[in-house]
């Protein structure tokens, strides 16, 4: 349970949902993008919890964008939207390169 509350609260509770959401990288699992990004949310909350007014609005705001920026990747909505040749994610000098690499 949170320990922020009312619309710090929501945006903490959406903040640690993209976050676990986010996936593990097959290639450098010790090295976890996840825990960077629990981090970063952890301060910049108890950054937020002594602010208050304007600066509190503005900061919600793009703590907002942030939020939906994850959600984006999460989803893979840019993977989709633009999306790669078959040249360049299979290359002719080096078949199935990229997919042995994820295995």
């Amino acid at each position: 349970m949170s320990r922020y509350t009312g619309k710090l609260g929501e945006l903490h509770s959406a903040y640690t949902r993209v976050v676990s959401l986010w996936p593990v990288d097959k290639l450098r699992p010790s090295h976890c993008y996840k825990n960077v990004l629990n981090q970063q949310m952890n301060l910049k909350f108890e950054k937020l919890s002594t602010i208050h007014g304007t600066q509190l609005n503005q900061e919600l705001d793009r703590i907002e964008q942030e939020i939906t920026a994850l959600n984006n990747l999460v989803k893979s909505k840019y993977r989709f939207q633009y999306k790669v040749s078959e040249d360049i994610t299979n290359p002719a000098s080096h078949r199935g390169y990229y997919t042995k690499l994820l295995e």
